[in-house]
């Protein structure tokens, strides 16, 4: 019953999470039911008759389901609200965090003051997350792109929801789907929050400047670029090459196990001696902003807010060597 199989695969790619085992098990039995009812023996050519005249399981899908999508439909859905749970949940405690201390040291040092400022900030920060991911993720639902298609990532002809230009036939239903552990939400996130933390130290150097007497100064310290500088945009880059292997992969298998505990040591380590060795935030930045010299309190929040920021990523770190390894030694052999 090879063809059932992934008849019904096909269709639960097109279902909702919450409908999907329901819908697939009232399938399943219609079908096997119908095939009975034949009085041949299930051949393949039996269950493929049947099966043609079920028809796409896309449509099939979308006259079972009782979830109307409009903005985001049931290809990207739920990958959308995965990918957006772990955006937020990463970034935003950053982010609040990031913000507070370098508030605290503009200020006067009002605890309630700079926590509601932090906050609302932070209430920006969701708000521009939000939006743009939606964005992303409307984007590739109106081109056509499916999640289970992304290596030859074809325009879908999918027009008003429902109607399609081609006949279908069973021949056209791909071949079982290998089980993840890695699911592509996950995988998605984990790019997108490489790509954040390039584009927010690209941002840092370009574009985070203020006007000082010797012109615009960045946020992050220029003797940076000698050596840290270009050796995060290696690393960041050899991460985000391996964030998209884990999306094609899919399972912690023994060299994407290994790779990711090299590379995460290899980033915990980097973060360690820049904390602890380098002056990361430009002091006359802090200088400008203040409108005067630089004062140890500003110094000491700089620091604190580098600090507890680098502390939270090697913690992200940390987690992922130990949950890569725990899932690898469940790999099926």
């Amino acid at each position: 019953m090879s063809l059932i199989d992934r008849y019904v695969a096909e269709v639960g790619r097109h279902l909702p999470a919450g409908e999907r085992a329901d819908i697939e098990a009232e399938i399943r039995s219609t079908l096997e039911d119908t095939v009975e009812e034949r009085g041949k023996p299930a051949s393949d050519e039996t269950v493929s008759e049947v099966l043609q005249q079920f028809g796409d399981p896309e449509l099939l899908a979308q006259k079972y389901s009782q979830t109307k999508n409009y903005l985001i439909g049931t290809h990207w859905y739920v990958i959308y609200m995965e990918s957006l749970k772990h955006v937020l949940i990463t970034a935003l405690p950053i982010s609040f965090l990031a913000i507070f201390f370098v508030k605290f040291a503009e200020a006067d040092k009002n605890f309630i003051g700079v926590t509601l400022q932090a906050a609302g900030q932070t209430l920006n920060i969701w708000v521009y997350i939000v939006f743009w991911m939606t964005v992303t993720f409307v984007i590739l639902e109106r081109l056509g792109i499916k999640p289970g298609e992304m290596e030859h990532l074809g325009v879908d002809p999918v027009e008003s929801g429902i109607r399609k230009t081609r006949a279908w036939t069973p021949d056209q239903l791909p071949p079982l789907p290998k089980p993840r552990q890695i699911s592509v939400g996950e995988a998605v996130t984990d790019i997108l929050m490489s790509l954040f933390g390039i584009g927010f130290v690209a941002l840092s150097t370009s574009f985070l400047r203020v006007q000082g007497g010797d012109g615009n100064i960045p946020l992050l310290h220029p003797r940076l670029w000698d050596f840290w500088l270009p050796l995060f945009f290696i690393i960041a880059g050899l991460t985000l090459v391996h964030e998209m292997f884990k999306l094609k992969i899919g399972n912690w298998t023994p060299a994407l196990t290994i790779t990711n505990v090299i590379l995460s040591l290899v980033s915990i380590g980097y973060l360690l001696a820049l904390v602890f060795t380098q002056e990361v935030v430009n002091p006359e930045f802090l200088a400008a902003l203040e409108g005067g010299g630089v004062t140890p309190e500003m110094q000491i929040s700089a620091s604190w807010s580098v600090g507890i920021t680098a502390a939270i990523i090697i913690g992200i770190y940390v987690w992922n060597i130990v949950n890569s390894i725990v899932m690898a030694r469940r790999l099926p052999k």
